[in-house]
């Protein structure tokens, strides 16, 4: 299956998966060479990226983030050997923690992946990084919530930001990793980039209209999950009650990503329930 390509600058492009989730992944041409921000989780079609890099981009690769350590997004780094791989220090660590046994359970499942080897990154930060190549400026800025490690890629001349996980089309928080609290304060530092447009980790890019008001709705959304999960406890309600809240009571749509979206919020508030009801638990052990 063919990637799509979309142009967002003269000299960026956005590459989304046809095969998982409409992951994104994003290439900056500058005079001095390319810098690629993530990659797409099949060789197949990362390698398609490749083709088009070599067509825009003579000189070469010189640079590939990876902007979190999720395998959607790094899988294909290996296919860059003379590129420098770049990532936050927790991405490097959560890549040897968790990302070679995870490849290897992979591979079980799913036989295109068996030539996919974890590439570490070498040039690592830990607050914020900037890269200046040719023409363009690209800041990369340390922004968890999804993840501790995810970093987004503003690219200043152009006005894109590359958001990675921390814009979706539903906010997604149900991993042990996840701080919503981070989450909230990341998207609204968003706010203080004059941006064109927003590339998310999955699923459509947003235009300039849309950008300050998605940010603010994500924001809502992480608000008013957690506002109706502790109402709900405190009522006596049950996780059959929950559910009945769909991802359309939040405006959200449930059409993005092949349908996915409604799972996604399903999973957001199964995870702030049960982690409302073990705060519960802790506390009356502590009480006695």
């Amino acid at each position: 299956m063919s990637i799509t390509r979309t142009r967002v600058a003269d000299d960026t492009w956005v590459f989304t998966s046809g095969l998982y989730v409409e992951v994104n992944a994003g290439l900056v041409v500058t005079s001095e060479g390319g810098i690629l921000i993530d990659t797409l989780p099949f060789p197949s079609e990362t390698k398609q990226i490749i083709e088009f890099a070599q067509r825009v981009c003579p000189q070469g690769i010189k640079y590939v983030i990876n902007t979190i350590s999720h395998a959607d997004h790094v899988y294909g780094s290996s296919l860059f050997p003379e590129a420098e791989l770049i990532g936050h220090e927790l991405c490097r660590q959560f890549l040897v923690d968790y990302g070679y046994k995870s490849l290897e359970e992979a591979k079980e499942h799913t036989p295109e992946l068996r030539s996919v080897e974890i590439r570490l990154p070498k040039l690592i930060f830990s607050e914020g990084m900037v890269i200046r190549l040719g023409d363009k400026t690209v800041h990369l800025i340390h922004s968890p919530g999804p993840s501790p490690e995810l970093c987004a890629v503003h690219v200043r001349e152009d006005k894109v930001l590359f958001a990675s996980d921390l814009m979706m089309p539903v906010p997604l928080i149900a991993n042990p990793l996840s701080d919503v609290d981070a989450f909230k304060r990341s998207l609204l530092n968003l706010h203080d980039y004059n941006l064109e447009c927003i590339v998310q980790g999955h699923g459509d890019i947003l235009l300039r209209g849309e950008v300050s008001s998605s940010i603010d709705a994500s924001v809502k959304y992480l608000d008013d999950i957690q506002k109706l999960v502790d109402d709900l406890i405190a009522e006596g309600a049950t996780k059959h009650d929950l559910l009945q809240h769909d991802v359309e009571r939040f405006d959200r749509s449930r059409i993005p990503l092949g349908g996915l979206v409604q799972q996604f919020h399903n999973n957001n508030l199964l995870y702030l329930w049960e982690k409302a009801r073990a705060e519960q638990r802790k506390k009356r052990q502590l009480a006695r």
